[in-house]
């Protein structure tokens, strides 16, 4: 039933300050009638909705309903209520919330004195609302005020929102604005923001003849990079030849890395670049000189790497490791500063390349023997090459279940955790940020907890990583679907830990998770490859809504983790790779390197987020076997990566570094 919203303001009064005697008998009672009032109030049933509210006046989510109404109703509302609402709720997220869409109302209905009252209010960061601002005060004759530094909020490199459109042609039209030094200098900056389109439109504000000139001379080296050889064509230490360099030789990297090095090491120290500009382009002409590797890359990266920077030198690391030159690996590991060599991977490589170096006994065999207890993907190879058990370390002390109960029972957890039983996880992503802002560690654990004993497992794993409780395994490894994942595992003939240790991996186990390109569910699959695995699977799969449903994705990810299994001749270590990057990019990578050890051709995959997905992969894996019962390292059974790991270039050295450590070491290695 549609009724007039006569009188809201005090029916709004009289439901906030006096408690309802008509209450919801249980919690679960309570979250249906919410459900029912959100959807009255979304259809205009206000009747039933004025039946129903009375009820939730103690539920925990009874703000987000009340939030609801106002936002039904934005025609009627006042700035005052909405002022009201924020001091009544003033730790809800749903405040900010609701003043922004307040904002937003204002602006879409042209109310500018309202949004001038409702910004001053609440200032807002937003570029967005601050157009929205200017403009209310240019459409209500205040242009003195719309254009006070306007200067500042148009000198960006990125496009400016277009609610800004009008603001900014009342001033260039009306004020002659932006200055021509402005202009120059945002031209630029869109420049090393490498939007072109931008710097091709603020040109028409460059009056300087010479500044146009330079413009022109950027344009004409964008689109013949030839020029950027010719020393007269670029002549002088100025701003724009520096910026014109720096744009052409990146671009000029991305086709011919030799050509563009040899260039930029005979410009690096002529021009006035500063550290950071040199350090950029260092590291991008570096990257793709290592990605077409020849005989003269590893002299131009020595080159490049002026300012001993890790990132070049791990690139030198990873060209000699491919080329197994343990001589060069072992040094450049030598070069690294005390305190670097103590990481897992400088530690695990550094003892591999002396056991290949004739005459080198094998460094580090109190750190090697020690990172074979580490619960890491580095720590699973080292115990592997020492045969000893993988080792879990689980945090020993639990948290108290008397700071549990308090952590429960506060506010804003039962609102979270309302949120989260109605699967408004953004939401409650919300309440969770605010209401943990300033934890310490232990709080922060605690809460993490709560999480988990709920089944919101990916945020649980997110409270206790922030926190640093790495080992706290229950948490961070939890084990829900087990029914499904081995029912399924076991239909695909694949091993049940390797496909629960992707979903960990993708998704922390969250249902609903979809990536920013579009991946979707439990495992992360995207829609067009579910579509065709569904297909050759004859899986019951009809739409994208269905990747939210568990049984459904975890069916499909299997599917296809067998598939790539299959492709790669039942290497998991390839097959997971394939997972992440596409079965294409992994022939191509096998291609571009040719037959490598296991374990180097994981350490120079080409693409970061694939490498250390795999590290992941496996490291959980190992977990999730030593958790079942399953020792990782076993060599029968259908055990992922088995096969894989034997090719390793530690598993060949195994031997020598077994009797290294053991005749090196005053303690007796579990066999």
């Amino acid at each position: 039933m549609r009724l007039n919203f006569m009188n809201f303001y005090l029916w709004v009064f009289a439901c906030c300050m006096l408690p309802s005697i008509v209450t919801a008998e249980t919690m679960e009672d309570s979250r249906k009638l919410y459900t029912q009032a959100s959807a009255a109030l979304k259809a205009d049933d206000l009747d039933q909705y004025y039946q129903i509210k009375p009820k939730l006046a103690h539920y925990p989510l009874y703000p987000y309903l009340e939030q609801l109404e106002f936002e039904r109703n934005f025609e009627k509302v006042t700035q005052h209520q909405i002022d009201q609402y924020a001091e009544q709720y003033n730790e809800i997220p749903s405040v900010s919330i609701l003043q922004q869409n307040w904002l937003r109302s204002l602006a879409s209905k042209k109310y500018w004195n309202k949004y001038i009252t409702a910004y001053e209010s609440n200032p807002r960061n937003s570029e967005l609302y601050q157009c929205h601002y200017r403009n209310a005060l240019l459409e209500t004759a205040q242009p003195i005020r719309a254009l006070k530094g306007i200067t500042h909020l148009w000198n960006a490199g990125h496009s400016i929102s277009r609610a800004c459109d009008s603001v900014f042609n009342y001033w260039i039209t009306k004020t002659q604005g932006p200055q021509n030094s402005v202009a120059y200098q945002r031209f630029w900056r869109a420049i090393e923001n490498n939007n072109i389109e931008l710097a091709r439109y603020l040109k028409r504000f460059i009056k300087s003849k010479k500044q146009l000139q330079e413009t022109d001379r950027f344009f004409r080296v964008s689109k013949d990079l030839s020029l950027l050889s010719k020393p007269d064509f670029l002549m002088g230490d100025t701003l724009s030849n520096r910026k014109t360099y720096l744009y052409g030789l990146e671009k000029l990297s991305r086709k011919d890395p030799q050509s563009a090095a040899d260039l930029w090491l005979h410009l690096r120290t002529k021009l006035s670049f500063n550290l950071e500009e040199q350090q950029k382009l260092n590291r991008n002409i570096a990257r793709r000189l290592a990605n077409k590797p020849n005989k003269t890359t590893d002299p131009l990266l020595d080159q490049l790497n002026i300012f001993a920077d890790e990132y070049i030198h791990n690139l030198r690391f990873k060209l000699a490791l491919t080329e197994q030159n343990w001589q060069k690996v072992h040094l450049l590991i030598d070069q690294l500063s005390p305190e670097a060599q103590t990481q897992e991977r400088w530690v695990y490589w550094k003892t591999i390349s002396a056991s290949h170096i004739k005459g080198l006994k094998p460094a580090y065999s109190d750190a090697f023997k020690n990172l074979s207890k580490e619960r890491s993907y580095y720590g699973l190879l080292a115990s592997r090459t020492l045969q000893t058990r993988f080792h879990l370390n689980p945090q020993q002390d639990q948290v108290s279940e008397t700071l549990l109960k308090e952590m429960s029972s506060n506010a804003a957890m039962s609102r979270m955790h309302e949120l989260y039983q109605l699967k408004k996880h953004y939401l409650a992503r919300r309440e969770w940020n605010q209401f943990t802002r300033g934890f310490d560690k232990n709080q922060l654990r605690a809460a993490a907890t709560v999480l988990h004993r709920w089944g919101w497992h990916n945020m649980a794993i997110a409270g206790v990583a922030k926190a640093k409780f790495w080992d706290d395994i229950d948490l961070r490894f939890p084990m829900p679907y087990s029914t499904t994942f081995n029912r399924l595992a076991g239909q695909f003939n694949i091993d049940t830990n390797w496909a629960r240790a992707v979903a960990r991996q993708e998704s922390a186990y969250q249902p609903y998770a979809r990536s920013r390109v579009g991946a979707r569910g439990l495992m992360q699959l995207m829609p067009k490859t579910a579509r065709s695995t569904a297909k050759r699977n004859d899986i019951n799969y009809k739409n994208i809504a269905e990747l939210y449903q568990p049984e459904t994705n975890i069916n499909l990810g299997v599917a296809y983790l067998a598939e790539m299994q299959t492709k790669f001749n039942g290497n998991q270590v390839l097959a997971t790779a394939a997972y992440n990057a596409g079965p294409h990019r992994v022939k191509t990578w096998l291609k571009q390197r040719g037959d490598l050890p296991t374990d180097i051709w994981i350490e120079v995959i080409p693409f970061k987020e694939t490498r250390n997905y795999v590290m992941n992969v496996m490291a959980y894996h190992a977990v999730y076997r030593t958790l079942a019962g399953q020792p990782s390292h076993v060599t029968e059974g259908r055990s992922a990566f088995r096969i894989a790991l034997k090719g390793t270039t530690s598993a060949h050295q195994a031997e020598r570094l077994r009797q290294f450590v053991q005749s090196n070491s005053n303690a007796t290695l579990t066999q």
